[in-house]
């Protein structure tokens, strides 16, 4: 995965992985609480993808992605836009937010009510288009790059085909 890193609009650099949430929290603290807000179904595999010793929940209003989640994950079903819905996930005690939507727009209120209404200090986002990035920097969070991540994976796809070609 790649994230961009503020002061460069082209800067493409890594970022942590998901089982390395664990450093980017108190160490004072086990298990790490992971709430993944999205209404696409990157939420669902974000939560299958965590580490078991991490205490996740998933927040969606879509039922065909909290229904292809592992059966002991805890899942909130409603608007993550909805300050009464991240209060039920959980908010107000979590150390890591990760967020995935299907528009910026949704995304960045979530962001702004995690940060604002419940103090949550590490927020990472999926990013549909990359001109957004700034608004999301300047509030603190940690920003992927959807499209630069599918485009990557697009042409690891096409190399391996084109290897697998010339060596048959």
């Amino acid at each position: 995965m790649g994230a961009y890193r503020s002061g460069s609009s082209d800067l493409y650099e890594p970022m942590i992985s998901l089982t390395g949430l664990r450093e980017r929290v108190d160490d004072d603290i086990d298990p790490p609480s992971v709430l993944v807000i999205s209404d696409c179904h990157v939420g669902s595999e974000v939560v299958t993808t965590l580490d078991r010793g991490t205490d996740a929940c998933l927040v969606t209003d879509h039922d065909g992605v909290a229904g292809q989640t592992p059966d002991d994950t805890r899942v909130v079903v409603g608007d993550g836009r909805e300050r009464a819905v991240l209060q039920d996930a959980g908010a107000e005690t979590t150390d890591v937010a990760l967020i995935s939507m299907q528009t910026d727009h949704g995304a960045f209120l979530v962001t702004q009510l995690l940060r604002t209404q419940f103090d949550v200090e590490t927020v990472v986002v999926v990013l549909n288009d990359p001109q957004h990035r700034s608004a999301f920097e300047s509030a603190g969070s940690t920003v992927i790059c959807g499209s630069r991540i599918l485009a990557t994976e697009l042409e690891r796809a096409v190399e391996t085909t084109l290897q697998t070609a010339e060596i048959a």
